[in-house]
C-alpha cells in the first residue's frame, strides 16, 4: 500500500475564483457603509467642485470677502481630503461626515449670527442644501445612533436660525423671522423620524436574512462533524448530471468503524468521525463538495477531474486519513472511485461507486478501487 504523506500528496487543479475561499458574505449594514462611503465621496467631490467655482469667480473680482474666504479654506481642505481619500478606513470616513457635517453647520452659524445680509443668505442656502445630505450619509455609516445625529442637527440649527432672526440685518433678506427656527426644528425632526423607520425596518430585514441564512446552513449542514449533509450531495449530483459535466465521486466507508465504537465508545468514534471530515475538507479544493453520507459513510464529489486524477486524489485522501487519525486512534478508511460519462444518471453513478467501495472491502479494506 502507498504510505504517501501529506506533504507529498499530489496538486489538484484549482478553477475557483480568485478570493474564493477567504471571502466571506456582506451584511447588509456593511453593504449600507460601503455605499455611504462611496455617497460621501461623490459628495466631497461636489463639493470641492462648487468651492473651486467660488473661487476661481473669487479671482475675477466676484463674491464678498466672507465668502471668497470661506470657500478658498473649503477649497484646500477638500483638495487635501480626495488626495488622501484612497488611504482612509470607514471610521475615517466616519469622522470625516460629522466634520463635514458640523462645518456646514458652523456655516450656518456665522449666516445668522454674524454675517451680512448677502453671506447670510449664501451661508443659509448651503446649509439646507447640505446638512439634509450629510445627514442622510451618516444614517448609512453610523447605523442606529445616525438618528440622533439627525435629531441634533435639527436642534443646533433651529436655535441657531431662532437667535438670528432677532439681528435687524437680516430683514432685508426676510431672514428675521422666529418661525423660521421651529420650521427647521419641525422638519428636521421629521426626517430623522423617517429616517430611524427605515433604520428600524432594514435592521429587521437583516434580522429576517440572518435567521434565514442559520437555518439555510442547518438544513445543510451535518451537525456532528459540520460538513455538508447527504441533501446537499444529491442536490449536487442532480446538477451535475443534469449539465453533463465531468465530475468523479468518491464513495468513503471507515473500516471497522463499529469496533471503534464498541471498543472505545461512542465519544471516541465521534471523533474520529470529526477528524476524518475535517481532513477530506482541508484537502479539497472549494468548489468540491465534500459530504456525510450517512452513519460512518462520506461521499466526495471532484468537478472536472480525469479518471487518473480522481484516483490519484482519492488515494492522497486515504493516506491523509490514515496518517491525520493516529493522533486519537489510527483509522483506515476505503473508497471506492467513479468517473462520469455522457449521459449517466445519479443513481448509475453512485452504484458503481458503491461497487468500487465494496471491491475495496473485500479486498482488504485501506485500499482505493476506481471502477
Amino acid at each position: 500500500m502507498s504510505q504517501e504523506t501529506p506533504t507529498d500528496l499530489p496538486e489538484m487543479p484549482s478553477t475557483a475564483p480568485p478570493g474564493a475561499e477567504g471571502s466571506t458574505a456582506l451584511s447588509l449594514s456593511e453593504v449600507d457603509q460601503r455605499s455611504a462611503s462611496r455617497m460621501l465621496r461623490v459628495l466631497v467631490i461636489f463639493g470641492w467642485g462648487m468651492s473651486a467655482a467660488v473661487v476661481v469667480s473669487a479671482l475675477l473680482g466676484f463674491g464678498t470677502p466672507l465668502s471668497n474666504t470661506l470657500a478658498f479654506c473649503w477649497f484646500a481642505a477638500l483638495t487635501l481630503l480626495l488626495l488622501l481619500w484612497s488611504k482612509l478606513t470607514l471610521q475615517w470616513h466616519r469622522g470625516v461626515a460629522l466634520a463635514m457635517l458640523c462645518l456646514v453647520i458652523a456655516r450656518w452659524a456665522v449666516a445668522w449670527l454674524y454675517a451680512d445680509a448677502a453671506d447670510a443668505m449664501v451661508g443659509v442656502v448651503t446649509g439646507l442644501l447640505y446638512a439634509p445630505l450629510l445627514v442622510a450619509v451618516t444614517t448609512l455609516i453610523w447605523d442606529r445612533v445616525s438618528p440622533y445625529i439627525g435629531v441634533s442637527t435639527g436642534l443646533i440649527m433651529g436655535v441657531i436660525a431662532f437667535m438670528g432672526s432677532a439681528r435687524e440685518a437680516l430683514s432685508s433678506v426676510h431672514l428675521n423671522d422666529w418661525r423660521i427656527a421651529p420650521l427647521i426644528l419641525c422638519v428636521y425632526g421629521l426626517f430623522s423620524w423617517l429616517l430611524r423607520i427605515w433604520v428600524q425596518e432594514r435592521d429587521a430585514l437583516r434580522q429576517t436574512t440572518e435567521r434565514a441564512e442559520r437555518l439555510r446552513k442547518a438544513a445543510n449542514t451535518d451537525t456532528l462533524t459540520g460538513i455538508a449533509n447527504r441533501r446537499v450531495a444529491e442536490r449536487t449530483l442532480g446538477v451535475f448530471a443534469a449539465g453533463q459535466r465531468r465530475y468523479a465521486v468518491m464513495m468513503i466507508d471507515i473500516d471497522h468503524f463499529k469496533s471503534v465504537n464498541d471498543q472505545h465508545g461512542h465519544d471516541t468514534g465521534d471523533r474520529i468521525l470529526q477528524c476524518i471530515a475535517e481532513a477530506l475538507q482541508g484537502r479539497m479544493r472549494v468548489q468540491d463538495t465534500v459530504a456525510r453520507w450517512g452513519g460512518e459513510e462520506f461521499l466526495v464529489i471532484v468537478e472536472s477531474v480525469t479518471r487518473d486524477e480522481a484516483a490519484s486524489i482519492a488515494e492522497s485522501l486515504r493516506a491523509l486519513v490514515e496518517q491525520g487519525t493516529a493522533a486519537i486512534l489510527k483509522t483506515t478508511i476505503s473508497i471506492g472511485v467513479a468517473h462520469s460519462d455522457v449521459g449517466q444518471g445519479v443513481d448509475h453513478i453512485l452504484k458503481r461507486a458503491d461497487e468500487g467501495l465494496y471491491a475495496a472491502k473485500n479486498s482488504g479494506r485501506n485500499k482505493v478501487v476506481t471502477v
